[in-house]
């Protein structure tokens, strides 16, 4: 493996073993497949519920839809981890698999016109309601339902047509559709039933490719010998060979242009995505941009190590309505201690299936972190500015001002967008900001954001804000050349 992410790696792998459930053969395969929003729920009637549990692999004998309703996700008893087991959900393999782990869809957020919710759910080529039939013939496919199933839960769909598009009518919320058991009217999830679990494991195992070569392969991660591998980009959607910024394109030597893991890392890795994206990631910065912010604990002493993670495990589990930013909770002196840690920042766009790498900053010290901290501190407080002390204020004003440049070409926004990650980059990686581009950016459109019938009545807010970022940049390159 090359050097250039061998850090991030080894802080990825660490975090899935760390998180990774003491308890579940199957948790660590898992994600959510979204962080908040709506869920439609489909009743399946069955006439052989018990057979549900049984250890002997009778199909399902389904009888159609008793009913649907509609619930807020992750609702219910139990922590996030139990919640995570129900949905038995795991990204499939890729964008255009027909089938999936679950009998779960992602929908998206509906229309605000009825109609053409109806359209992209059962009228469209590419519609939901084929996807859905796809989806659960396979099941059917593989005897997991009894022959005949799927067109009985289709033709019950279409018959409750109106009944779907009045669950699924919260414009300003993302929805996903689940199909479950109806066991006295009482919805029961996927994964807990043994029938669906063992579906999802024999799929698990098919996308487990066995090793190419004749004789014993090694895993390129921790180099032990196993049967069975599987690439890295089944993980990571952007570690392809035709990205030279991440693995596995750093080294070309690897076989086939791949870089593939045992099974063993593989259930790690993916338990590291799980908790990347919903805990290590903030998406509060920049519109549309995900910010990885990854630790990587170096110290020798296993207590220190042990207490570190332990920490945070504490600090995740706050409620969510008091807790702040990940990037403020390390920027507190009195929790992560200084000279243990360094950090990684990757900032991630997601376009549909995959992952697009705009920039990665590897090896922040902490105190690098914390002293961007203070010199935000130091700016707001003399110019005496009603702006709060935080660092993750700091990078968010960077990306406001330059979004309050875009007047209407959506190009514009894109720049504006590009160049935020870049300057808040730069800051990360302790790089000289050129702070005349942004004065020339500023001062260009003056006339226009006074003239503009949206912003001229924000023009003194938009005004002080970059006069205060400005102040920042300023403080914060002549803390690179050693004058503060």
């Amino acid at each position: 493996m090359g050097d250039d992410s061998v850090g991030l790696i080894d802080a990825l792998y660490t975090i899935g073993k760390e998180f990774s459930s003491k308890t579940s053969e199957i948790a660590d395969y898992l994600s959510l497949p979204m962080q908040n929003g709506k869920e439609i729920r489909v009743y399946l009637s069955i006439s052989n519920i018990e057979d549900l549990n049984s250890v002997e692999d009778k199909p399902l004998q389904i009888l159609g839809v008793s009913k649907i309703d509609v619930a807020d996700f992750l609702s219910g008893i139990g922590n996030d981890e139990e919640k995570k087991e129900r949905y038995l959900h795991k990204d499939p393999p890729g964008a255009n698999t027909s089938w999936r782990y679950s009998p779960l869809l992602r929908l998206g957020k509906p229309k605000v016109d009825r109609e053409k919710n109806r359209i992209a759910f059962f009228g469209e080529e590419n519609s939901y309601i084929e996807k859905i039939k796809n989806m659960l013939y396979d099941f059917e496919r593989m005897k997991y339902f009894e022959k005949g199933s799927t067109e009985k839960v289709i033709n019950d769909l279409i018959e409750k047509a109106d009944r779907i598009l009045e669950c699924y009518s919260d414009k300003n919320s993302s929805y996903i559709i689940i199909f479950g058991i109806d066991r006295d009217g009482e919805f029961i999830y996927p994964g807990e039933f043994a029938t669906f679990r063992r579906y999802f494991f024999e799929k698990l195992k098919g996308s487990l490719s066995a090793a190419q070569n004749d004789g014993k392969k090694r895993c390129n991660y921790c180099g032990e010998e196993a049967k069975s591998f599987v690439n890295f980009d089944e993980i990571f959607p952007f570690a392809t060979f035709d990205k030279p910024n991440f693995l596995p394109a750093i080294n070309r030597n690897f076989s086939n242009k791949v870089y593939m893991i045992c099974d063993k890392c593989y259930k790690v890795f993916q338990n590291s995505t799980t908790y990347v994206q919903s805990h290590f990631t903030d998406k509060s910065i920049i519109y549309g941009i995900q910010i990885w912010v990854i630790p990587e604990f170096f110290t020798v002493d296993e207590n220190t190590f042990d207490r570190s993670f332990r920490e945070l495990k504490d600090y995740f589990l706050t409620d969510k309505s008091s807790k702040e930013e990940l990037l403020d909770y390390i920027t507190d002196e009195s929790t992560i201690e200084e000279f243990t840690s360094v950090f990684h920042f990757v900032f991630v766009e997601q376009n549909q299936a995959q992952l697009i790498i705009h920039r990665m900053i590897e090896d922040v010290p902490i105190t690098r972190i914390r002293k961007l901290k203070g010199i935000w501190k130091y700016t707001v407080n003399t110019l005496g500015y009603s702006f709060d002390e935080k660092l993750s204020t700091a990078l968010k004003t960077v990306y406001r001002v330059l979004n309050n440049l875009v007047l209407k070409e959506e190009s514009e926004a894109k720049v504006m967008r590009d160049l935020a990650v870049n300057t808040i980059s730069q800051i990360l990686s302790a790089e000289m900001v050129d702070t005349s581009l942004l004065k020339r950016e500023f001062v260009s459109r003056i006339s226009k954001l006074m003239n503009n019938d949206q912003k001229k009545s924000q023009f003194n807010f938009i005004l002080n804000d970059f006069l205060v970022l400005n102040e920042f940049l300023s403080k914060y390159n002549s803390s690179l050349e050693g004058l503060i």
